[in-house]
């Protein structure tokens, strides 16, 4: 039997190597169970990745600062800063404490750190304490069934080929913003505020992070992608598409008349999310005449159609981009070129 893909990640910390198979019993439930050994590193994770944790694992006697000893007071100081971290990002992790229950009044430190939010979210979270040698597989179960039920994590997996390139070439805020658009198309009572108008541009931004994903795998050159703080969508494309690019007198274009990268379905699609603005246009904004079109269309149908059409054939070029990424790293590895 093929071992299962992980799924979501979980941020644990524990400075002890892991003699119990935590994070390969992890694996069997679709966990991607990430170690960090003291709270100074894992708050540095959560602050960067918040994000793409789907809860928190907690030793009950770890390091806080990296070089320093074990002390009972983690658990106070991580609860504490967590929560301050949630409140920064207007979201909660579910998290667990897993330990042996050893360390000095243990009980007493399980019982104050549990009381509030904690305790309330019980039903919702499961039970906070697992003990390592018993309960690491309950752990593992409590875990995926949470997770599944958050609705980004419900998004990532219906969206599971989008997420994974887009994890690797594409920027958080970028993955946000993909998150924000399909959540308001599977769960619009839940977001009935969304402005359609506002996120065709950053649909334009994710395709400036596709073009510069391109370049840095080797396939679009810079002198084409334009200067670092204002890509150029429109020959970004035409390249990509085995089209002439002009560039000051210049022209240069990938390889021969017909050959490309982009193949025609997809090279359609990029033009039709970019034909609304100038077609020379530097900048993922829209002009007043292209914010005045998408305006017209949503106030004559109140409808977010528009965009969920558009944010939909995006997911396609995305995937389509990972799998030839991959392809092009594979011919790397082999010794082929571009």
């Amino acid at each position: 039997m093929s071992e299962k893909r992980s799924r979501y990640h979980i941020l644990w910390v524990d400075e002890e190597p892991d003699s119990l198979g935590f994070i390969d019993l992890g694996r069997r439930f679709e966990l991607d169970i990430q170690q960090y050994r003291s709270w100074a590193r894992a708050k540095s994770a959560l602050n960067n990745r918040f994000d793409q944790f789907s809860a928190i694992v907690l030793d009950g006697n770890c390091v806080i600062d990296d070089g320093n000893a074990p002390t009972p007071d983690f658990l106070y100081q991580a609860v504490r800063e967590m929560e301050i971290i949630f409140a920064q990002h207007e979201d909660k992790l579910p998290w667990y404490v897993l330990s042996s229950g050893q360390a000095p009044d243990f009980d007493k430190t399980l019982l104050r750190i549990g009381m509030g939010y904690r305790t309330d979210m019980e039903s919702d979270w499961g039970r906070i304490f697992f003990r390592k040698n018993n309960d690491l597989g309950d752990l593992c179960l409590t875990i995926k069934h949470v997770a599944s039920q958050k609705k980004d994590n419900k998004i990532r997996t219906m969206y599971r080929d989008v997420f994974d390139t887009m994890d690797i070439y594409f920027t958080p805020d970028a993955r946000r913003t993909m998150l924000d658009i399909l959540k308001a198309l599977h769960f619009p009572e839940e977001n009935r505020n969304f402005d359609s108008v506002l996120y065709y541009t950053q649909l334009r931004r994710i395709l400036e992070h596709l073009f510069r994903a391109a370049n840095r795998i080797g396939v679009l050159p810079d002198e084409v992608l334009g200067p670092r703080d204002k890509v150029n969508l429109a020959n970004s494309s035409l390249y990509l598409a085995g089209r002439d690019v002009n560039l000051g007198g210049k022209t240069v274009r990938y390889k021969k008349p017909g050959q490309y990268i982009f193949p025609p379905v997809i090279s359609q699609i990029v033009k039709s999310i970019l034909v609304v603005a100038n077609k020379n246009s530097h900048t993922v904004e829209l002009d007043s005449q292209g914010q005045a079109v998408i305006q017209d269309y949503y106030n004559s149908l109140h409808s977010n159609n528009f965009l969920f059409g558009y944010a939909l054939h995006l997911c396609d070029v995305i995937i389509w981009f990972g799998r030839y990424a991959r392809k092009v790293r594979q011919r790397y590895a082999n010794g082929g070129t571009k």
